[in-house]
């Protein structure tokens, strides 16, 4: 018996060990060629070691390139995005479970933000170019964080509707009794109580924006207003990739993500099983 236990850890930490590798490589990969020079990038055999340390690609990217703003236009884009995307979403989700609309409309309503959010993005770039371009918000941040409601509002609606359901009625009635508005039970005592699924989505909304890349190279062509992701492609050029920059550049713009999902994993880890416990 104890020999099939021991049996069963050796499986377990070896494929922990081979599932662990398969994720971090690509990040060690990432990092080391970002220290690489030129020669040790471009061979046909991998040099898993850098014979030589440079920091000049770094260089290149900070100082020369000034990659910090783009960090900070894409920060700010997702801040208004995740803004916009919360403020509705929440007020969305909020009614769809409580004041109930006629004739299974609420239904219709989640099939049309579930079809929005499946449908292939470049469909609605026309439309929202025109819109944008009549508003004067084309090559702006905040014309690009309302394009990107295409993307997170159907998905912040789905993602808060399971948390709204699960929070009880009688929660709400008693504040009702005590003679508070319907605005203010909501903002007094659900949102409190769906915290933990409000920054389980802002993370998902976070982590979908500062990836993306489609609408960011449609709607903004100015150099002062990129974001990461369009610079980052910008590495792929014509005459050739260039890796140690790319490399860099992809490494610094991770950090970021990184952080905040360390920072407030414990809210993820609340809102997986906040559904039950609530109940």
């Amino acid at each position: 018996m104890r020999l099939i236990q021991i049996a069963e850890k050796i499986v377990f930490y070896a494929i922990l060990a081979v599932v662990m590798v398969a994720i971090l490589f690509p990040i060690y990969w990432m990092a080391v060629t970002s220290i690489k020079i030129e020669r040790d990038v471009i061979t046909d055999v991998p040099v898993l070691l850098p014979t030589y340390i440079t920091l000049e690609h770094y260089e290149d990217v900070l100082i020369e390139q000034n990659f910090t703003r783009y960090i900070v236009n894409t920060f700010i884009v997702s801040t208004i995005a995740i803004g916009i995307s919360l403020f509705a979403g929440s007020l969305a989700a909020y009614a769809l479970t409580r004041l109930g609309l006629p004739a299974n409309l609420d239904n219709v309503f989640l099939f049309i933000t579930l079809l929005v959010r499946m449908l292939p993005t470049g469909a609605f770039v026309i439309p929202l170019y025109l819109i944008l371009d009549s508003l004067g918000l084309i090559n702006t941040l905040i014309g690009l964080a309302i394009a990107y409601q295409i993307y997170i509002l159907p998905l912040s609606i789905w993602l808060l509707l399971g948390f709204f359901r699960s929070v009880p009625i009688e929660v709400e009635e008693a504040g009702l009794v005590d003679g508070a508005s319907r605005l203010t039970v909501f903002r007094m005592i659900v949102l409190p109580l769906v915290m933990p699924g409000l920054i389980a989505t802002m993370i998902v909304d976070f982590m979908t924006i500062w990836n993306e890349y489609f609408y960011a190279l449609i709607f903004l062509t100015a150099p002062d207003v990129m974001t990461v992701s369009v610079v980052i492609g910008g590495y792929l050029t014509e005459y050739g990739t260039l890796w140690g920059q790319l490399c860099a550049a992809g490494l610094i713009s991770s950090l970021p993500i990184l952080i905040l999902a360390s920072y407030i994993q414990r809210y993820i880890i609340e809102s997986f099983g906040y559904s039950g416990i609530v109940r």
